[in-house]
């Protein structure tokens, strides 16, 4: 009866702990996070490990980890689509993925240069609207390989964006059309020659994607589906949330973990204006390190080495201390912040997409060295 007695009570608190450590992801709150992990493998506890750390910031509400290692795929979920509403995200949560858009369109990017529809090394005036005498320095034109690479000296944001009477500061890139940003194009003044200083400008990739339209006369996300999601049958990336299950959608938060607009880039899409979820950008990282698209492939090439890393067409390209190259996009909107990485020598990588503004950039490094570590084994 005793031994009895024993087994029953181990048994129950056996249960305990696992009950216990189910519960142990507590957000800044003293709330428990709620997780899909099933916390079993190594790959399982180091992320939650890491994840720990992400909800000590209270900001945090939702993320929403994909994990790919040679030829495996592992999906992380933790928090709320909606603070507050108790509602776990998965891995076709719709979140906006901001600036890795923009790697997007570089492959877009690629694929005009291998269509011939663009050159490179073409000054950027040959396919403008209007005169552009300002877009040289001394006799130096801006070229379309300036535009994809942050040399192009286009400053980051138009001051006619935010001086505008219509300025919406929780939504700034609404309401701001193609002729303002062509009138704040023509207004602004060279500082130094193009294709010698990384500056990240949000208006030189923008202005790419309208050359881009022009030269195919189509829209930007038409040639991302064309080019891009329906070859990865990427089915879930999207601009519009019209089609989306509104069910499954990740609500952007401010600071206080309010909720807060996506932000509508309507005019200037090329900019950050896709959506996606962990399984679609797990399909993209793993296209992009098997370069089987001659488009992604080309998109790889290295254009400029400066102080930032080496940068291919609005790829970031780093070595790590192991001598291994990593590739790397982040995103950040009014409410939500994105980071992908990936090391095609390895074959491994991962997508971060938050519904919040908590900083996952330690997250993002942990991670970085725990998949370079297990796929190096």
């Amino acid at each position: 009866m005793k031994t009895i007695t024993n087994i029953f009570c181990l048994t129950l608190f056996l249960s305990f702990l696992w009950s216990f450590s189910q519960n142990q992801n507590l957000a800044s709150d003293g709330k428990a996070v709620k997780t899909d992990n099933p916390l079993q493998s190594e790959l399982d506890l180091e992320v939650d490990k890491y994840v720990k750390k992400y909800y000590e910031d209270p900001k945090a509400v939702g993320l929403s980890i994909g994990i790919t290692i040679k030829g495996k795929d592992y999906y992380y979920n933790y928090g709320e689509l909606e603070y507050g509403k108790q509602v776990l995200p998965n891995n076709k949560t719709i979140y906006e993925i901001g600036s890795i858009t923009k790697t997007f369109t570089g492959i877009l990017t690629a694929q005009a240069i291998l269509d011939k529809k663009i050159r490179t090394e073409d000054d950027i005036r040959k396919y403008l609207p209007e005169k552009y005498p300002n877009l040289q320095y001394n006799n130096h034109p801006i070229k379309i390989i300036h535009l994809a690479n942050h040399t192009s000296r286009i400053t980051r944001i138009f001051p006619n964006l935010y001086e505008r009477q219509d300025y919406i500061e929780l939504n700034p890139f609404s309401n701001y059309s193609k002729k303002m940003f062509y009138e704040g194009l023509k207004n602004m003044k060279m500082d130094t020659l193009p294709g010698v200083k990384y500056t990240y400008s949000n208006m030189a990739v923008n202005l790419l994607g309208y050359i881009l339209e022009d030269v195919y006369h189509e829209s930007y996300f038409s040639l991302v589906r064309k080019y891009i999601l329906k070859p990865l049958q990427m089915n879930n990336t999207t601009v519009s949330l019209t089609d989306a299950d509104k069910n499954n959608i990740a609500k952007a938060h401010n600071s206080n973990r309010e909720v807060t607009p996506y932000w509508d880039f309507s005019e200037l899409v090329a900019t950050g204006e896709l959506k996606s979820n962990t399984s679609d950008m797990i399909k993209y990282i793993k296209a992009n390190f098997a370069e089987n698209q001659s488009n992604i492939s080309l998109s790889h090439k290295y254009t400029f080495e400066g102080e930032e890393g080496s940068l291919g067409l609005n790829w970031f390209f780093h070595t790590t201390k192991n001598g291994n190259i990593m590739y790397e996009h982040t995103g950040g909107t009014g409410g939500s912040r994105s980071s992908l990485e990936f090391f095609p020598g390895l074959q491994s990588g991962f997508i971060i997409l938050t519904n919040n503004l908590a900083n996952r950039k330690i997250l993002e490094k942990d991670l970085s060295a725990l998949v370079e570590k297990i796929s190096s084994k």
